[in-house]
């Protein structure tokens, strides 16, 4: 039986930082540029950090280089571990258990990333949590890869194929909490559950994106959610 990839969002999903990310970047701009303020001018949910740090630049000088992206990003990643501790965040309901769940030898999922975090943001922040030893991160996709989350489900897929050419989109599910969670699945055809418990979105927010499912929070019991995964 081939495995099939749970491919988790982080933020709003699995945990909240309580805006760690998001202080902890805008604190790099800050000094970056010797801004005495600084607000990113739209939401940071479901966007990839590559395309975060691209606009921010942009808003500010009216144009955006790629090692100015780079930079930034470099920067931000020696930043994060200050921030994480200063705000009270928490793992998401059921979430650790779930994970614990699917990692088990006999287990036919696999919890994989697919996350607007780059791969170093994404690590910091589950060892904060202690979730990163639940992860394979070799079959994730991080935000450093793309600046479009629609192009990482891309990727994510053409990795698989490579090691397995009768993998399908089919063998991957998305868990998120954004519409653009929805649509990075359905840009190849892949499924998405939406959990309601951390996200910023109300069920009737997904009725024109139509993710597969959608459930207000993790089951108590993960053998509940892998009869869900199971579903056609």
């Amino acid at each position: 039986m081939r495995q099939k990839h749970l491919m988790w969002d982080i933020d709003g999903t699995l945990i909240l930082t309580g805006g760690a990310g998001g202080n902890a970047m805008i604190q790099v701009i800050k000094d970056y540029y010797f801004l005495d303020a600084f607000a990113f001018p739209k939401s940071l949910a479901g966007r990839t950090d590559s395309e975060i740090i691209k606009s921010a630049v942009t808003f500010i000088r009216g144009r955006c280089h790629l090692s100015e992206v780079a930079s930034l990003l470099i920067r931000y990643q020696m930043e994060l571990p200050k921030w994480l501790p200063k705000y009270e965040g928490r793992i998401m309901k059921n979430v650790e258990k779930t994970l614990a769940y699917f990692q088990r030898p006999e287990s036919k999922y696999e919890n994989c990333l697919l996350t607007g975090n780059i791969r170093v943001g994404a690590k910091l922040k589950l060892q904060h949590y202690k979730l990163d030893k639940y992860f394979n991160f070799d079959h994730s996709a991080f935000g450093e890869l793309a600046e479009e989350r629609n192009e990482l489900a891309r990727i994510a897929l053409q990795r698989f194929y490579i090691a397995d050419p009768q993998i399908t989109a089919k063998d991957l599910i998305f868990i998120g909490d954004t519409i653009n969670d929805v649509l990075c699945a359905q840009a190849i055809g892949a499924r998405c559950i939406i959990i309601l418990d951390g996200s910023s979105k109300k069920r009737e927010d997904f009725v024109e994106c139509k993710p597969w499912k959608i459930i207000d929070a993790l089951p108590d019991d993960p053998a509940d959610f892998e009869k869900l995964l199971d579903e056609e």
